[in-house]
């Protein structure tokens, strides 16, 4: 490959921390029938979404015993609603969590299962070894062709595990629900500042290229500024209309790049994984009813109504389901007491309680000596594109965060060098 064309797909990749390839290449979820139906009167309603839902479980389980049927449950709405559709349906799946047990998602999963007489297995609960993890990473990597990142190690050994144990045919996954309701949340978990910056300041492009691509150890003199420009200037989401921005950005990088990471990885261990909410059917209906965040004024007051059209459907559905805590500490049944004593215990909760959740899969120590450890083994071609010194020196005097997307300037050479041995 061209050195240069080589750093422009780094800078890239560290730009918006997945490879965006496809996107250039107009690939995308959205329609133009989409946006036209957002400018449209909402004529979708609650029922029809219902019935989009029970359309999908249904499709997917045909045929199925309890014991072949599985699901990622958190302690959050979205996978609690399509647990409702499966209850609904008469089926009993078997529920899979992964990570520290201390989570409050894995607290609530399993509190939700001993409640309704649900089989519950979690997987990963130890911290990792950086022999371990790097066995891990590497199967990731090979599995998925070099698409998903070494970040996706740890939900790779989760379903390993989870079906060793159960030989479920069919997996529903929570992937991409809240999102839709919610609106785009900015962190630099999904991507670093660059569409922030862009999208929400008016920040001039090529000095913010520069200026993100040096915190990630990038060498000026690896990539070409203009045609990375010009690259990112043909994304859906870095134009001219905000809106349609945070809804290519959603739909596109989130949707399509993100989630499909886990699902493609997934896929390799369960013959059927079925993300519901990234179902075409799905995003349709949605799309056609007042629930969608497009539709929705933004602010903390308006915020309140999002968990409206979950309530209403686990009513419908499983209402025992809203009895049962979610794991940011207030009951479904809350919601429905009024936006008022909803709203009062909501705030208690999150600024007067602050009750400590440990991340689900914590970058501790142990990713600390990964790093250091495997970085010592980077290949003097990948450090051409990288700031070698510059990379060791943070490594060795920053105060170092625990999560994911803190990680990423450190792991991102590693990863590319792995993908270059392990996929030539």
């Amino acid at each position: 490959m061209n050195p240069k064309k080589a750093g422009n797909t780094l800078a890239l990749f560290s730009l918006f921390h997945h490879d965006v390839t496809p996107n250039l290449n107009g690939a995308s979820l959205l329609e133009e029938s989409h946006f036209n139906a957002l400018n449209s009167a909402p004529v979708c309603d609650d029922q029809s979404i219902i019935k989009v839902i029970l359309d999908i479980v249904q499709e997917a389980t045909l045929g199925c015993g309890n014991e072949e049927v599985g699901i990622t449950l958190t302690g959050g709405f979205d996978s609690r609603v399509l647990l409702a559709a499966l209850l609904f349906l008469d089926i009993k799946p078997i529920c899979f969590t992964y990570g520290d047990p201390s989570n409050k998602d894995i607290i609530i999963s399993k509190r939700i299962c001993e409640t309704l007489g649900l089989k519950h297995m979690n997987t990963v609960n130890d911290t990792p070894t950086v022999k371990s993890y790097l066995e891990d990473v590497k199967e990731t990597i090979h599995i998925d062709d070099g698409k998903a990142h070494l970040h996706r190690a740890h939900r790779m050994a989760a379903i390993k595990q989870f079906t060793k144990e159960y030989r479920i045919k069919v997996l529903f996954t929570g992937h991409f629900g809240g999102e839709q309701i919610r609106g785009l949340s900015y962190n630099n978990y999904f991507s670093s500042e660059i569409f922030k910056c862009f999208n929400e300041t008016n920040t001039e492009l090529k000095p913010l290229i520069q200026s993100i691509l040096k915190t990630y150890f990038i060498k000026e003199s690896s990539y070409s500024i203009n045609q990375v420009a010009d690259q990112i200037k043909k994304l859906n989401w870095m134009q001219d209309d905000k809106l349609k921005n945070k809804l290519y950005f959603l739909y596109d990088l989130v949707g399509m790049n993100h989630h499909k990471q886990d699902i493609r990885i997934y896929s390799k261990f369960v013959k059927n994984v079925v993300p519901v909410y990234l179902d075409e059917r799905f995003i349709n209906t949605l799309i056609r009813s007042p629930h969608h965040f497009a539709r929705k004024k933004t602010g903390k007051i308006a915020s309140l109504s999002h968990p409206k059209l979950y309530c209403n459907i686990i009513a419908s559905l499983y209402p025992r389901l809203l009895d049962i805590e979610l794991s940011n500490g207030y009951k479904p049944k809350d919601y429905q007491k009024g936006l008022f004593y909803y709203g009062i215990k909501r705030s208690i909760k999150k600024y007067i309680l602050k009750s400590y959740n440990p991340p689900s899969f914590s970058y501790g120590r142990w990713y600390f000596d990964f790093v250091v450890e495997n970085a010592a083994n980077i290949d003097s071609a990948v450090w051409k594109h990288y700031d070698k010194k510059a990379y060791f020196k943070a490594l060795n005097d920053d105060e170092h965060l625990s999560n994911e997307g803190y990680w990423h300037k450190f792991s991102n050479p590693i990863f590319f060098n792995l993908h270059k041995k392990l996929t030539a």
